[in-house]
């Protein structure tokens, strides 16, 4: 039997209706611990008790942003303590999910009950945001956007969901509105055309001025079979930004998206790459695994990846 522990975010979109289905599981002789923490110190103490019964493997039942939380806080809790994750994911989007891999409840608890979870494992460097002018534990994850990509998660959480789009469907609806109104000119926010940004990859000379839209991960695979990185992959971080106002982005949309750049799209403010660290200049909020920050009280943040975890994969 593998030790497991279970991490379950009551407020997740999978979850608001299933309180009855894990009261079922919490006696489940394959879950050796269990908690339903309502606020980041709840987290952590639970993740201390986990740490204290060695507790081999922990289970993340719910979106994107609870393994971010959760992520966060075994930064904030040690370091050096790095237990194997299993996702079930119960979000709205699960982009982390269709990466590593995810795990209906059953069978994951009749899986952990046979000893059988010590099959595939996924490693992935975790994004670490240090917001500077705050003493906070960076913020952990693994998809970091901003500028359009920030508007379009507010697009997303305002009508896309509202209008019952989830997974992939909101995906394509928050996509395709972006590019239409993007298109004709119409921004989603009238900061975004004119946020100043500044990026720095590793030591290399900064790009300044107004950007488009900025994206970082150590994904190795995005929904809907999206790659919007290309250029050199020696870093731990892919990212690609654009400038902005987006220049030819009728044009650019296609190949953007694919990962396919065309031979115009460098002069035009079409970059992308790998580095191990990014410095950024900003004055908009940024997004992590879907949830919006603020970028501080100098504008200022430093995105990095020094650790690895590794995922369970069914």
């Amino acid at each position: 039997m593998n030790r497991l522990a279970l991490i379950s975010n009551p407020r997740s979109h999978g979850n608001r209706n299933g309180r009855s289905k894990l009261k079922a599981v919490e006696s489940d002789d394959a879950l050796a611990g269990f908690a339903e923490p309502q606020d980041p110190e709840a987290l952590l103490e639970a993740l201390r008790n986990f740490k204290s019964r060695d507790m081999e493997i922990i289970a993340v039942n719910g979106g994107d942003g609870t393994v971010r939380e959760v992520l966060t806080a075994l930064l904030r809790l040690d370091a050096e303590w790095r237990p194997e994750l299993a996702i079930i994911p119960a979000g709205k989007t699960n982009l982390i999910a269709h990466d590593v891999g995810g795990f209906g409840l059953r069978p994951l608890l009749k899986a952990a009950g046979e000893g059988r979870l010590t099959g595939k494992r996924k490693r992935r460097r975790i994004l670490e945001i240090r917001r500077y002018g705050l003493d906070e534990t960076p913020i952990c994850g693994l998809f970091f956007g901003a500028g359009a990509f920030s508007a379009g998660t507010e697009l997303a959480a305002e009508k896309a969901n509202r209008i019952g789009l989830y997974h992939g469907a909101a995906v394509i609806w928050t996509l395709c509105a972006m590019l239409w109104r993007s298109l004709r000119g119409q921004p989603y926010d009238p900061d975004v055309e004119s946020t100043l940004m500044r990026l720095q990859a590793d030591d290399g000379a900064g790009r300044k001025g107004p950007h488009f839209i900025i994206l970082a991960t150590t994904l190795h695979r995005l929904i809907l079979r999206l790659n919007p990185f290309w250029g050199g992959q020696n870093g731990a971080i892919r990212y690609t930004d654009i400038a902005a106002p987006p220049i030819r982005l009728r044009a650019g949309v296609l190949p953007v998206l694919l990962g396919r750049p065309q031979p115009w799209m460098a002069e035009a403010g079409y970059h992308s790459g790998s580095a191990d660290r990014l410095q950024l200049g900003l004055t908009s909020r940024f997004t992590v695994d879907g949830e919006l920050f603020d970028p501080g009280p100098e504008s200022r943040i430093e995105i990095t990846a020094p650790r690895s975890i590794e995922f369970i994969s069914p």
